[in-house]
């Protein structure tokens, strides 16, 4: 991927060896197909091509070129399943294979499909871009494999907007609310059930085996699944709040050996609760509830403390974040 990020950048005239000089990258590193380049110097070439191209809307530009086979045996396990629904859940189940920094969920709440999505490391320009490639991959790019774009309720991004929000909005087909609390899609359950016209559950059993092979073969593959389990653990118990022993029990662990996985893994309890907390917040205002009652759902002792931590997300209020939702539901005609 990083080759092609590259190479479409050139084709942009973009100077390619500036690129992955810029990047860290040697030329030798991208002409193995099976190689892995750090995720750091793939976020460092898409900076250095937005800044070579002075396009803001580069990220959007790459993904809309991109089909299910530039993921090799994961696109094409995705191609295979029967529906829609269980491409994604396969293509999470395996997301280590794509990257093994960044970090996909799916969650149904109700009638819709929330599809979050989790950069790496600190906050850097690269972030947005890969944000808005992970949603015109979804809405754009999984629409064509299903015959048709997806409607999307809604796109909250983490991140400023840069260039066009018109345009992106375009690009996309769905109303963006950017400096979200989280990145996340929310579209119609519905589209789970929508069947793929590739559909072969033989081959795509074959192309499982495989995809699960290689997924095993990664560093450290043993021991990824921990930070997930504890995300979902906490979602189902969020007014609980982050209690270590009782999660440790759930997850058939000590205490020690929970916070020490964790720690592998380079985060901690408290970190994934306010993660947690982060992506309910928004679509619980978006619900109109009372703060009090946000606040307590979200497994705050006081209102005053979910201020806090909102502000700490967003830098603002949660009654201005709800404010400025609303006006962006009523500029839409909704």
């Amino acid at each position: 991927m990083a080759g092609q990020l590259a190479d479409h950048a050139a084709r942009r005239g973009a100077d390619r060896a500036a690129l992955l000089e810029a990047a860290g990258l040697a030329p030798a590193a991208l002409a193995d197909p099976d190689a892995r380049v750090p995720l750091t110097a793939f976020y460092a070439l898409i900076e250095a091509a937005v800044a070579a191209t002075s396009d803001p809307h580069f990220g959007l530009d790459f993904a809309g070129r991109l089909r299910p086979e530039h993921f090799d045996a994961l696109g094409f396990l995705a191609m295979t399943s029967p529906t829609l629904g269980e491409a994604f859940r396969r293509m999470l189940r395996y997301q280590q294979l794509w990257n093994e920094g960044e970090r996909y969920t799916l969650e149904l709440r109700g009638a819709h499909v929330h599809l979050g999505f989790t950069p790496f490391g600190p906050e850097r320009p690269a972030h947005g871009q890969m944000a808005e490639m992970f949603a015109l991959d979804v809405l754009v790019n999984a629409g064509r494999m299903c015959g048709d774009p997806l409607p999307a309720a809604l796109v909250r991004f983490r991140h400023a907007p840069a260039g066009d929000p018109g345009q992106k909005e375009r690009q996309l087909g769905a109303r963006l609310l950017f400096e979200a609390p989280v990145t996340e899609l929310v579209v119609p359950a519905e589209v789970l059930d929508r069947p793929l016209p590739h559909a072969n559950e033989a081959l795509a059993g074959f192309l499982e085996r495989q995809v699960g092979a290689m997924t095993a073969r990664l560093p450290g593959a043993a021991s990824s699944a921990v930070a997930d389990r504890v995300r979902a653990a906490l979602g189902e118990r969020l007014r609980e709040g982050a209690d270590l022993p009782a999660l440790a029990a759930r997850l058939r662990m000590s205490p020690r050996t929970l916070q020490r996985r964790l720690g592998d893994e380079g985060t901690s309890l408290h970190a994934l609760l306010d993660e947690v907390r982060r992506g309910r917040a928004a679509a619980l205002l978006e619900a109109n509830m009372a703060i009090g009652e946000v606040a307590y759902l979200l497994g705050y002792s006081e209102a005053s403390a979910f201020h806090r931590a909102f502000r700490r997300w967003t830098g603002m209020t949660p009654e201005a974040f709800r404010a400025r939702a609303k006006g962006g539901r009523a500029a839409s005609g909704e």
